[in-house]
């Protein structure tokens, strides 16, 4: 069996969907049988770093489709004539070649769309339709959580039967590092130039994952209980948000650290997500939370929102809220660190939740359904 492998968000940062895509072909190399390839399409060569890192089994062939062009073009002018030589073609990153013939299983992740604000009308009226559309052209469509499932057939279309639900895991290098103190102030240090405490979020900024909120909330802290802690914005600001202006005009200037969040290697979070008093996540709506899951493996207290996938994700071992405003999150996030018993017991709680789902379970289960498609 020969599987297609859409490979071109391997282009540029890994974030959520470009992590996904590594790990499903890290732990697929030592998953397909003798008679399966997988043929890896790709818009440029894997350089030595993503080649080390991935350590591709010889029944994954990376396959360069020149010349480079941007994603939707490449799939369209490039990857969609590869049909003929495919059993099954997987795209990971919502979108697929427009009227592809071949059999075909589509990853949506999330339609965060439908959430007020989240998206620009352009952004709606394209890569909206086109997510749409490449949805109800698959033979399957692989989404991370019940409530997605349900967005993607009553919003997107697609029959019931054509969805699978596949959750998102951790891997087992994320995991407390309750004896490594040393390693933990060394991560505090680097960020803050001292030994300070610190609260996080993993993602990419935005409006959509409420980062003005998240800000507000860290102000509203910082004044009324005069807490010792930075705010470690650690992913891009894709969104260009004014993180600058918001926080010299809420006076948190000093306070606040935002980096792109470039890992050679994802196992280097690992200290990051220990090293931190609190996790938040506060985003309106998210079709699941790899960067959530992975704070709860490291048994780290975790305040998030209660809404859509993130709710699936956390599924109570966290500080949830209904009520996403500075007010709620300031409170929910002084209550942790104020209170050493809720603290111990959200961290508890965290380490059962994050490690009860593993990649080698989410990659499997991938698997399987593109093996199920192929032989349809």
């Amino acid at each position: 069996m020969r599987i297609g492998f859409n490979g071109h968000r391997l282009a540029g940062q890994r974030l959520g969907v470009g992590r996904y895509i590594e790990y499903m072909l890290r732990y697929w190399s030592s998953m397909l049988s003798e008679s399966e390839e997988v043929v890896l399409f790709l818009r440029r060569p894997l350089d030595a770093t993503s080649l080390a890192y991935l350590q591709l089994s010889p029944a994954i062939r990376p396959t360069v489709l020149r010349p480079d062009m941007s994603g939707i073009a490449w799939e369209n002018l490039r990857l969609r004539g590869q049909a003929p030589s495919l059993d099954v073609l997987f795209c990971p990153a919502y979108t697929a070649p427009v009227g592809y013939r071949g059999r075909l299983v589509v990853a949506t992740h999330s339609v965060n769309e439908i959430e007020p604000g989240a998206h620009s009308r352009w952004y709606r009226q394209t890569y909206g339709r086109l997510y749409r559309h490449s949805a109800r052209q698959a033979d399957a469509v692989i989404v991370p959580a019940e409530t997605t499932r349900r967005d993607v057939g009553s919003l997107l279309g697609v029959a019931p039967e054509r969805i699978f639900v596949v959750r998102q895991g951790t891997e087992e290098s994320f995991a407390p590092m309750q004896k490594e103190e040393e390693a933990l102030r060394a991560v505090r240090r680097r960020f803050f130039g001292g030994d300070r405490p610190y609260i996080l979020f993993v993602g990419k900024c935005s409006g959509r994952r409420n980062i003005p909120v998240l800000l507000e909330a860290f102000a509203h802290l910082r004044r009324t209980e005069r807490i010792p802690h930075g705010l470690l914005l650690f992913g891009p600001n894709t969104a260009e948000l004014p993180l600058a202006r918001l926080c010299s005009e809420l006076g948190i200037r000093d306070s606040v650290v935002q980096t792109d969040g470039a890992l050679t290697d994802h196992r280097d979070l690992v200290p990051i997500y220990n090293a931190a008093d609190v996790f938040v996540h506060p985003s309106a709506y998210e079709g699941w939370s790899m960067t959530t899951l992975e704070a709860l493996a490291c048994g780290t207290a975790v305040v998030a929102a209660n809404r859509g996938g993130l709710a699936e994700a956390v599924a109570g071992h966290g500080l949830m809220l209904d009520e996403l405003t500075p007010e709620s999150f300031a409170d929910a996030i002084g209550r942790v660190l104020r209170d050493d018993d809720l603290r111990r017991d959200l961290q508890s709680r965290a380490v059962e939740r994050g490690s009860a789902i593993r990649w080698e379970q989410t990659t499997s289960q991938t698997l399987e359904v593109l093996r199920t498609v192929a032989t349809r």
